[in-house]
């Protein structure tokens, strides 16, 4: 059976959003649909805030929509909200806050144990082969490309977005540099089980983390690296995430299928 965006459409008019007491289309939640090769591809609208809403929302979509005959596999894509400048540090997944700390108030305190080189801040540092000035530019060749890459420049093309494959969430963030290189972050985050009937949100830090550099020109990633034993799902939410053009003729190969599915 061939499904098509109108069933895909109709069956998410099925799905209430608890908070409008409307369908998810009317409240206009779901930004747009499509469909190829048996895989639905569902774009929400950006979120207002980082909030576990849209999380949620995604299982749903994936658990109705593959459901429909025809339906073999379903990706949940949002742009994530833009960041608001704060003094707070909003660790949002876990419902943790942390002020920043001045240098009045750091945990170290004053003094602690100088004498074997811990200081106001923490140990010395390793001596180590640095330049006396190691934060400054290299200038040098060959040129360092990644370095070239900053977070906080607005004036190159930067982009974050979110993608959900099965109960794992990719949260993407990716930067282009001139020379036709897309640099790209990616963390992946996974709920805990229901425990007691609530729901454990991860501690700080509990996540899987994977760089990779892609050339638009060649349309490869010739790099990749981070702390992931399989780094192939994050290939594919960066796919799915950065809207790569797959070229004409060429199938996705998953690695995220469901695990029934991959049995069989």
């Amino acid at each position: 059976m061939i499904c098509n965006e109108e069933t895909v459409w109709t069956k998410l008019k099925t799905l209430v959003d608890p908070k409008e007491g409307n369908d998810i289309v009317a409240c206009g939640t779901v930004q747009d649909v499509a469909v190829a090769d048996g895989r639905a591809m569902v774009k929400l609208a950006q979120p207002e805030t980082e909030t576990f809403e849209h999380q949620a929302l995604a299982g749903a979509i994936e658990r109705e929509v593959g459901m429909i005959a025809g339906i073999e596999k379903v990706s949940v894509t949002w742009d994530k909200p833009e960041s608001k400048s704060t003094d707070v540090i909003d660790h949002g997944r876990d419902g943790i806050s942390l002020n920043i700390l001045s240098e009045a108030d750091t945990v170290m305190g004053h003094g602690v144990a100088e004498d074997i080189g811990y200081g106001e801040f923490g140990p010395d540092p390793i001596t180590s082969p640095e330049a006396e000035i190691p934060d400054e530019p290299w200038e040098g060749f060959p040129p360092v490309l990644q370095w070239d890459i900053d977070p906080m420049d607005a004036s190159i093309e930067s982009g974050e977005s979110t993608v959900q494959l099965l109960d794992w969430h990719f949260e993407i963030w990716w930067q282009k540099h001139p020379s036709k290189l897309q640099y790209v972050a990616i963390q992946a985050m996974h709920e805990d089980e229901m425990i007691e009937e609530q729901a454990r949100k991860h501690p700080v830090g509990r996540n899987v983390v994977v760089n990779l550099v892609y050339d638009e020109e060649r349309n490869a990633v010739v790099s990749v690296y981070g702390t992931a034993r399989d780094f192939r799902p994050f290939i594919e939410a960066f796919q799915i995430g950065c809207n790569i053009q797959l070229p004409e003729g060429t199938e996705q190969v998953t690695t995220t299928a469901p695990k029934q599915e991959m049995q069989a």
